[in-house]
């Protein structure tokens, strides 16, 4: 833009330009800052432009003149002097046709917080304040061409146009000179347009009380780009313009290095260096607070299968849970002496199609006494290899935001051989890992460990930050310190982790982090460690499909220190996705997108958030804000043909073409389910709307139909032939909050859908269990959900419940009363018939182990139970305890 200050930097741009098709992403090819329009939203109508090419900062700022009217200053300088030092900051004129020189006004000083947050400090002519600047975000779309940038034409420079590009938002702001030669700008944004319509503004200045700007339609300009660097501008302004400025035809050319050079800031990236590793990690240390706290459904087996196995999300992605079987065996945890540890599994044997069952006995695992079942803890059966994944603490209950919840934790993995001639599985490999486990996969004969670990650095005081004294004792650390160990087999420990395997997601406002979320992949073959990754920071969720493995991560703070969540978000809340590719020989991280809003608030409901279909991961994402309420949105990505390395938008619903949402204002989301090309959602406030969406056509999602109905559906299953089970609660609209939702949640309830005919949804049947109170692990985890085809052609469902009811209530009044504790168990269900026309739900006799006042509800297992059916008997199990329901209807148990 200004020929003699901006040549150092057309050199630098040149010389990046050259080099871009060899970048390698790594965290020392990120831009310091986010590159673009920034602003204060306490100050909105004013803004700023900020870009870096090579080392130097240049940063251009559209405000207002005492007087109110609009004016632009440029401050620059080398990146180094960040919150150093201050720039002069120059005010431009333009004289004879030309650009004519700059004053200095007075200084400026950019500070950087993160990547996404500064502090920009001014003193013009005495008057001082500071702005609190983020990037201005309209849309989470990241374009496959991205345009945005600091445009000038190098043949009349000193005007320029500072262009942003997101989604389908297009504009920009045009910082020129009005007839007397002073600087003036023009600014507007529109959505799907090659055009956007400016307007000039006048405004309140930086130190003044500020006020709302006020605008005057300054007519059109046309953006026609030749590329990612070349753009001729048309315009049909109204707006008069000094001699010699001639925008209309203009040929422009960026200053600012195009989007395509800086693919680090949108991937994840790697260190370049074992310093700059160690330095993030110390950094994310100071902050640290110690706690004090393929197929896309699970359709049922074949009838060949005399047995139902653990209920997926992907058919051909194994999950650990609780209970495995073969069909002859069936493993659950044990407990220890004192009833909380699990250092243990206990085989059961089962023949005659499941009428005959009998004890084998119990076998200790080697973690002992310290292996705790949280949350996430559990078994993975494949042919003769039985996995036991478990911790030494339980899942913190401060929240999965709260890093120090997880220093000092460990992952323990036993491999154990179920062909033994004792009959009992011995143990053959084992692995401690440091970190506390947070998911299970396998593939094939290879299972994926999913930790996080936080370090724990002796004699550091985490409550003191980076004192001379904590600076000391982390620079005295090795790195090798600060990343996971292994032990394999009680050995001496090893680093997990290996400097080009650390990978760092974009940090946006986010603070540094000490955190990594690590993947290990463990080859059952062997067995052995075939490799491990990770990922910094503490990644919202993830999803895994038979050829990927996403990780979700949030650019902005989802809560704070202590664990809370803010009251607001930001006005566009991102979540970004990275593809993991899970090949046969190593992991590799392949591609990276972004959607809008955050994907679910528990890592579990995150996965089926998500689904990978033809190569394309659908995600279905909310943002929430007290004042507006929540809005749900559908996002499908591919990888771009031409950005590599980003998965690109390929469409998102609702659209301007298909404005329906999915769900009403306010509305919370509870439950997805993808299934081939359909999505099925559950919205609920006070009645419970079930939408069908159509992705056949991925480029035009659109919501073919819709149906309310009474309470709500926390789990979906789809079956053949266009039918759906829902499982959730009932419930009565309530005038005031009631549970959280406008309405009182009552028992639970048991949902035949036809969704044959997409655009006619209907509810077929609904079988009531229980009152208010009443519960189910269902509620919250797939895996309590067993189902067999039977013979007869007949589906058999079960799920664990605790049924509340009666006729004298425990507290309460009228829709929000409370009933006493009546049963625990198992409750089955028949699906008779198998299409629309004649399917229906025949309740079974359920399967009691608890009830008063033989039992006490205190030791009732139910909210961890599991079951197993065959054809002639039911195995129950839960808390190490077997049950089992023979062909006559015979309960026994519990052994």
């Amino acid at each position: 833009m200004f020929r003699l200050r901006f040549r150092p930097l057309l050199a630098g741009l040149a010389a990046l330009l050259v080099a871009a098709s060899g970048f390698a992403a790594t965290t020392a090819d990120r831009s310091a800052f986010a590159q673009g329009h920034w602003w204060d939203p306490s100050r909105a109508g004013s803004g700023m432009d900020l870009f870096h090419a090579g080392n130097v900062a240049v940063v251009t700022w559209f405000t207002y003149e005492e007087s109110g009217r609009p004016v632009w200053y440029t401050a620059q300088g080398p990146l180094s002097t960040l919150g150093t030092e201050s720039w002069p900051l120059l005010k431009h004129r333009w004289q004879d046709g030309r650009k004519a020189g700059y004053e200095v006004i007075g200084s400026a000083r950019l500070s950087l917080n993160h990547p996404e947050s500064a502090r920009f400090s001014f003193d013009i002519a005495g008057r001082q304040g500071t702005w609190n600047i983020q990037p201005f975000i309209v849309s989470g779309v990241v374009n496959e061409a991205d345009h945005s940038g600091h445009w000038f034409d190098p043949t009349n420079s000193g005007w320029g146009l500072a262009v942003t590009q997101q989604g389908d938002v297009l504009g920009g702001v045009l910082f020129t000179y009005d007839p007397s030669g002073a600087p003036t700008w023009a600014a507007g944004f529109d959505r799907q347009a090659a055009r956007s319509e400016l307007h000039t503004y006048t405004g309140a200045c930086p130190w003044c009380a500020y006020a709302p700007s006020k605008a005057t339609s300054a007519g059109q300009v046309r953006f026609e780009f030749a590329s990612e660097s070349s753009l001729t501008l048309r315009n049909d302004l109204s707006l008069a313009m000094a001699a010699g400025v001639n925008a209309g035809g203009a040929r422009l050319v960026q200053l600012s290095r195009p989007a395509s050079t800086r693919p680090a800031d949108r991937q994840l990236a790697s260190f370049a260096s074992a310093a700059a590793l160690k330095a993030y990690l110390a950094e994310g240390v100071f902050g640290l607070r110690p706690s004090n706290a393929g197929a896309d459904f699970s359709a049922p087996l074949p009838s060949s299968v005399s047995f139902s196995q653990t209920n997926l999300q992907e058919a051909e992605v194994d999950e650990a849970d609780l209970v495995k079987t073969n069909g002859r065996l069936v493993f659950s945890f044990a407990p220890n002496a004192l009833g909380s540890g699990r250092p243990g599994v206990r085989v059961a044997a089962v023949s005659d199609e499941g009428n005959a069952f009998g004890l084998r006995g119990t076998v200790g695992l080697t973690a002992g006494q310290v292996a705790y079942l949280n949350q996430r803890s559990g078994l993975i059966l494949h042919e003769d290899r039985l996995v036991a994944v478990t911790g030494d603490r339980l899942y913190p209950y401060s929240g999965w935001g709260v890093s120090g919840s997880f220093i000092g934790a460990h992952t323990f993995v036993e491999v154990m051989n179920t062909a033994t001639a004792e009959g009992l599985p011995a143990t053959t490999w084992r692995a401690q890992i440091d970190g506390l486990l947070v998911s299970t996969r396998r593939i094939g004969d290879r299972v994926y460990v999913v930790t996080r670990f936080v370090p724990n650095v002796s004699g550091l005081n985490y409550w003191m930050g980076a004192t001379p004294s904590n600076q000391a004792i982390i620079d005295a650390t090795p790195l090798a310190d600060l990343l996971p160990k292994v032990r394999i087999n009680g050995g001496e420990a090893q680093s997990l982790l290996s400097l080009d395997s650390v990978y760092m997601p974009p940090q946006g406002s986010r603070r540094p982090l000490a955190d990594l979320v690590v993947v290990t992949a463990i080859d059952l073959a062997g067995p052995a460690i075939a490799q491990s990754l990770g990922v910094i920071g503490t990644v919202d969720g993830i999803y895994v499909s038979p050829a990927n493995l996403y990780l979700a991560t949030s650019r902005v703070d989802g809560r704070s220190l202590t664990g809370i969540m803010p009251p607001r978000e930001p006005a566009v809340y991102q979540t970004d996705i990275h593809q993991v590719r899970l090949g046969a020989d190593a992991m590799t991280v392949s591609g990276s997108g972004s959607v809008e809003g955050y994907l679910a608030p528990d890592l579990e409901e995150v996965a089926f958030r998500m689904s990978e279909h033809d190569g394309r991961l659908r995600v279905v994402s909310s943002s929430t804000d007290w004042w507006i309420g929540t809005r749900n949105r559908l996002t499908i990505l591919e990888p771009s043909a031409t950005a590599p390395g980003l998965l690109r938008t390929l469409a998102y619903l609702p659209n301007a073409q298909r404005p329906e949402s999915l769900g009403k204002p306010g509305e919370l989301l509870y439950s997805t389910r993808f299934a081939g090309e359909r999505l099925y959602a559950v919205t609920f406030k006070k009645v419970d709307p079930l939408y069908v969406v159509d992705l056949s056509a991925p480029a035009d999602p659109r919501i073919a139909g819709a149906l309310e109905i009474p309470g709500f559906s926390e789990y979906l299953h789809p079956l053949p032939n266009g039918l759906l089970l829902g499982f959730g609660k009932d419930a009565r609209p309530a005038s005031v909050m009631g549970d959280g939702s406008f309405a009182w949640f009552q028992g639970l309830q048991l949902s035949l859908y036809d969704v044959s005919d997409a655009a006619n949804p209907r509810e077929m049947q609904r079988a009531l269990m229980g009152k208010r109170g009443s519960d189910s692990p269902l509620l919250r985890d797939h895996h309590a959900l067993s189902t067999l085809a039977q013979p007869g052609g007949s589906l058999s469902l079960a799920f664990p419940a605790s049924i509340h009811d009666g006729p004298y209530p425990l507290w309460g009044t009228g829709d929000s009363t409370f009933y006493p504790w009546m049963e625990s168990g198992l409750m089955r269900f028949e699906l008779r018939g198998s299409t629309a026309a004649d399917a229906r739900l025949v309740q079974m006799p359920s399967l009691i182990t608890h009830r008063p006042p033989t039992s006490a509800y205190s030791t009732d297992p139910v909210m961890t139970a599991r079951s197993v059916l065959f054809p002639r008997g039911v195995v129950y199990a839960g808390e190490g305890q077997f049950w089992h329901l023979d062909a006559a209807g015979t309960v026994r148990g519990p052994y």
